[in-house]
């Protein structure tokens, strides 16, 4: 309905394409839609139409609809978007399986010229689809964006016998840091075996942190400064103030 109204020139773009893709971690209810860049504004409630110099003639269908290509969707999200959502955005395009790395690079480079492009090239080095939650990746993004060293994913401590993983961390540090949820512990059964695999991990001589989104939206600067000591990093801007 929102793309007849829009019109049949148009196709869906930013979140919204993500969303057809499955990968969006914005949840923005606005329908977008992209043109060309002679467009006049065609905006209607719950609708945004965007120019753009890079037109829709590459588009592509998804469920019926007209979309831009996933790589694409990707990033323009990361370009028009807080930066803090950019990594999440990549990750969970690579996790979509319905682009690569390289196809996002290409794309990245057929927006030479945009707003934030450097920022995206930047990026998508980092990109993992081993991330398995847009709120890891924000904190992810968090350490990389603070100077830290790049955080190792998926990081498996143990042998054969006996293995736990780590979401994130720096294993030649022992450092793990993990992002606590709202449903992290929300039965007893999930709060015991939490405790086992931190109790088994600190036996083995492994520091975790426990972060939380206040952590990563509102205390950035302190969760710097505390993962910066446990890595034994004496760095002026991740004290507390």
């Amino acid at each position: 309905a929102a793309a007849l109204a829009a019109g049949p020139d148009l196709v869906v773009c930013h979140s919204t394409a993500a969303r057809l893709w499955g990968f969006d971690v914005l949840g923005d209810p606005t329908l977008h839609f992209v043109g060309p860049p002679t467009l006049v504004n065609r905006r209607l409630p719950g609708i945004q139409v965007h120019p753009s110099s890079l037109g829709c003639d590459d588009a592509v269908r998804v469920d019926g609809v007209w979309c831009t290509p996933a790589a694409r969707t990707a990033c323009d999200v990361v370009r028009l978007t807080a930066p803090i959502h950019g990594l999440a955005t990549l990750d969970a395009a690579l996790r979509s399986a319905w682009c690569t790395r390289d196809e996002l690079a290409t794309a990245a480079a057929a927006q030479t010229g945009l707003r934030e492009v450097i920022r995206l090239r930047q990026l998508i080095p980092h990109a993992d689809r081993r991330a398995e939650s847009p709120m890891e990746s924000r904190m992810r993004w968090r350490f990389l964006d603070g100077g830290l060293p790049p955080p190792e994913l998926q990081i498996r401590v143990g042998d054969d016998a006996v293995q736990r993983f780590l979401d994130t961390g720096w294993p030649e540090h022992r450092v793990g840091a993990e992002f606590d949820g709202v449903d992290a512990h929300m039965t007893a059964q999930q709060l015991r075996d939490d405790r086992r695999r931190h109790n088994w991990l600190t036996d083995r001589e492994w520091k975790l942190l426990h972060f939380t989104a206040v952590d990563v939206y509102r205390r950035p600067a302190e969760m710097l400064a505390t993962t910066a000591a446990a890595l034994g990093l004496d760095i002026p801007r991740y004290r507390r103030s």
